[in-house]
């Protein structure tokens, strides 16, 4: 089993259980070649952006650990509270203990790759996951995994411009200025409601940080703002979405008075849709993000060529078809 920390790599890798491990000789259906060295003696370092910032984070944190534990691989996830300082430091020590591969959700486009540069001067590959590196740090990486995350602001786009009839007027809640997934799904978001939906209008556009409580109050202020103006709001995850219907609850409106739309549904979210407060999102697993860096990270520790981008599926979700769906577990 691993163990989720703060800072450093070291002795706080923890031993796989002997019982079971994979030898040599017993490479998974997944890995697409031989294992060079036991799965017990596979080294892999894993530092995600801030599990304590919502639940979707915190299930990928949970994730890992339990698939390591399942491989018996020996695996650290630290959690560096989405400080790109600290996260830069996580990746340092890691370097020094020489690591058979790293992992790293960025906490930021581009002051960590100094740091990955690094590992990969040492030798040491470099998995990112969920959120792209900033450009200049690509040919330092062997691969990238997570969601499109383009695809789902142009999905949300859809489903935003469905709810309304293709005319209204909208706000948007953000994630976390210049991080790349907040960069994306904004990008993405308004280039498409320009390119396609020329009678929707954007009235305004905050940054809530990925947070519940923020994102709430952000359309309390909306709302006082712009009061029944508001015919739609997008929120950048289903998180900040949930805060969004509680402000909307909090104004005494009528579930789908107001249509909201959002990226990655969560568990809350899932139910908040079959009660009429929640007009669109998109599937997307923390566990299969997770699995995926970590099969992908496995791979590369033993010579294994990987894609650039391998990404998970995230289909809509919408009032139609949401029961279709098993309900998130984050």
């Amino acid at each position: 089993m691993t163990r989720l920390m703060t800072r450093g790599f070291g002795l706080a890798v923890t031993a796989a259980m002997t019982a079971g491990m994979a030898m040599a000789q017993d490479a998974p259906d997944w890995l697409g070649g031989d294992l060079q060295q036991p799965l017990s003696e596979t080294r892999i370092g894993i530092t995600v952006l801030y599990p304590g910032s919502n639940a979707y984070q915190a299930m990928y944190a949970q994730a890992a650990e339990e698939y390591a534990a399942e491989l018996g691989i020996q695996a650290t996830v630290m959690d560096p509270q989405g400080d790109p300082a600290v996260q830069f430091d996580q990746i340092q020590d890691m370097i020094s203990q020489n690591p058979d591969a790293i992992v790293v959700w960025p906490t930021s486009q581009n002051a960590l790759i100094p740091a990955i540069r690094s590992a990969y001067r040492a030798g040491i590959p470099v998995v990112t996951s969920n959120s792209p590196i900033g450009e200049a740090g690509r040919r330092y990486i062997v691969g990238h995994t997570g969601p499109d995350d383009c695809l789902q602001a142009e999905q949300s786009a859809d489903m935003l411009a469905e709810a309304l009839g293709g005319e209204g007027n909208i706000v948007v809640v953000e994630g976390t200025p210049g991080y790349t997934v907040s960069i994306l799904r904004g990008n993405c978001f308004l280039d498409r409601i320009a390119d396609e939906y020329p009678g929707i209008t954007i009235l305004d556009s905050q940054t809530a940080e990925w947070n519940r409580e923020r994102a709430q109050t952000v359309m309390e202020t909306f709302l006082t703002q712009y009061g029944d103006q508001i015919d739609g709001v997008y929120a950048f995850d289903d998180g900040m979405g949930l805060g969004v219907i509680s402000a909307l609850q909090g104004a005494g409106l009528e579930p789908g008075e107001v249509a909201v739309v959002t990226c990655n549904q969560f568990g809350e979210g899932w139910d908040a849709m079959q009660e009429g407060w929640h007009q669109g999102s998109n599937k997307q697993s923390p566990i299969d993000d997770a699995i995926l860096a970590i099969q992908t990270a496995i791979r590369v520790a033993n010579g294994i060529e990987v894609p650039a981008l391998q990404g998970i599926e995230t289909p809509m979700v919408t009032p139609e078809n949401v029961t279709e769906f098993e309900r998130p577990t984050w």
